[in-house]
């Protein structure tokens, strides 16, 4: 390989990392917007409440209930995203982020993933009903025992 070959090649990835991050931040940033106007309109509080006894099924609060509704929709880049919000904010325990984080490892970005497998010939339907199934019942199982030690027995919290 000459420089030139090399120096297009890099150029041409450039160009194509540079666009990836536009494309991304085209849609995370007014995306994140968004969300910060419904937190302040107390929107995202009644989203949760309502979802909190669904999510409680697989060990979660009504405070996770977003995070991952965001990666069941948007996949887990966006989901990954409110988790770490979320987690900052101190909205969500380690558990809840352990427990969140298997669902959407299961079954995430419901739309996009099933469009991919439909495309080469999946029965979308069956599919998302065995990944709806096989998630909520090993986030269900993990949660059952997946216990953590008191903060005065551990300052850290750790499993």
């Amino acid at each position: 390989m000459n420089i030139s070959t090399f120096i297009q090649i890099t150029g041409e990835g450039l160009i194509g990392a540079g666009q990836q991050v536009l494309q991304i931040a085209l849609i995370v940033i007014p995306l994140m917007v968004v969300i910060q106007f419904l937190e302040e309109l107390k929107v995202l509080e009644k989203v949760s409440r309502r979802l909190e006894k669904v999510v409680s099924v697989i060990g979660i609060s009504g405070a996770g209930a977003l995070p991952l509704l965001v990666g069941l929709t948007l996949g887990l880049a966006y989901g990954a995203g409110m988790i770490i919000k979320y987690s900052k904010e101190g909205k969500l325990t380690q558990r809840e982020m352990i427990l969140i984080i298997t669902f959407l490892s299961l079954n995430h970005s419901l739309f996009e993933d099933v469009l991919l497998f439909v495309a080469i010939g999946a029965q979308g339907t069956i599919l998302q009903i065995i990944r709806m199934i096989v998630a909520i019942l090993l986030t269900a199982t993990l949660s059952r025992f997946l216990k953590f030690k008191s903060p005065e027995n551990n300052a850290e919290g750790n499993i």
